[in-house]
């Protein structure tokens, strides 16, 4: 039988067929297979399967994995395999806030980075609206004024932008990530109340939100949407992505990177960067090129060392 995986706990998974679930385990094989190998495990919610049965008639095994679409992983340093979050996604929905936790838009776009490299669309959403001023919100925009990258800023208190943003999710299946406290759980539920999701605070001390998401998980609502939360997110690695390949990810600069004196070129050291001299127009934003750098360094870093 097919289904599809819905909950991953550790070595156990649910998998939903017709709307009934069955918590089923893993084929020992499946393990041994060379091409997930280089996933912490082998198998992530979006994922179809071919499942049987067992004799108990109350839990199964899943058999088999089908062919995915694309994959959402992280790699970290450190980490000798990717850590495998989801499959099948038709987006990804990064959700950051105002006030608390603060707004990270470097995080935002090692987010993007990833959805680029893996060929999945990315919305932002940015939460507690109601608490920010005309010049943060027109900050964001400017950030990412020299792209294309859809941005919602929402409040899940005064309800502001929820329909415009529930009309990018429905019909799609779409992984949520962020930081704990962002608001990804109070969304949803004002989104679609029968959902119940726990939420919590942000603490006072640290200003950084507890868990209230422990596992990653999907959610149907019906009429074709399917919603994958995911614990928050506070670092994300990139450490599959070679120096030279990360300016083709950053959407904006493959525009001008054709007319820079040198292929490939990293937009850092080398002189006649075309990506550099619309960094100084202001055709794309400085902060955002800093953003490519720190996450370029970090690659460098990491490859340098590796290949000692």
């Amino acid at each position: 039988m097919k289904g599809t995986v819905v909950t991953a706990m550790g070595r156990f998974y649910t998998v939903e067929k017709d709307g009934t679930q069955m918590n089923c385990g893993l084929r020992g094989r499946i393990r041994k297979d060379p091409a997930l190998r280089r996933y912490s495990e082998p198998v992530a919610v979006g994922d179809l399967v071919d499942f049987s049965i067992n004799d108990d008639g109350e839990t199964g095994t899943i058999e088999e994995i089908l062919d995915r679409t694309n994959v959402f992983t992280r790699k970290d340093r450190g980490r000798r395999r990717e850590d495998l979050i989801a499959a099948n996604l038709d987006q990804i929905v990064i959700i950051q806030s105002f006030s608390t936790p603060k707004l990270n838009l470097r995080f935002v776009d090692r987010l993007i980075v990833r959805g680029m490299k893996e060929g999945i669309p990315a919305i932002v959403c940015v939460n507690k609206a109601d608490l920010a001023g005309r010049k943060d919100i027109e900050q964001v925009r400017s950030y990412y004024s020299g792209t294309d990258q859809p941005l919602f800023f929402t409040s899940a208190k005064t309800g502001r932008s929820l329909k415009d943003f529930s009309r990018e999710v429905r019909g799609r299946l779409s992984i949520l990530t962020g930081s704990s406290g962002v608001g990804k759980s109070t969304i949803l539920n004002a989104l679609f109340p029968g959902l119940n999701l726990r939420t919590s605070e942000v603490s006072a001390s640290t200003g950084k939100g507890r868990h209230t998401t422990t596992n990653v998980s999907m959610v149907n609502v019906g009429d074709g949407t399917r919603l994958i939360d995911t614990p928050g997110l506070r670092e994300f690695g990139l450490m599959d992505i070679e120096p030279e390949q990360l300016g083709s990810y950053f959407f904006e600069f493959p525009e001008y990177a054709h007319n820079c004196a040198f292929s490939p070129c990293t937009h850092d050291h080398e002189p006649d960067c075309e990506v550099k001299r619309q960094v100084e127009k202001g055709t794309i934003h400085e902060e955002r090129y800093i953003s490519y750098l720190n996450i370029l360094y970090s690659l460098k870093e990491y490859y340098g060392n590796r290949y000692k």
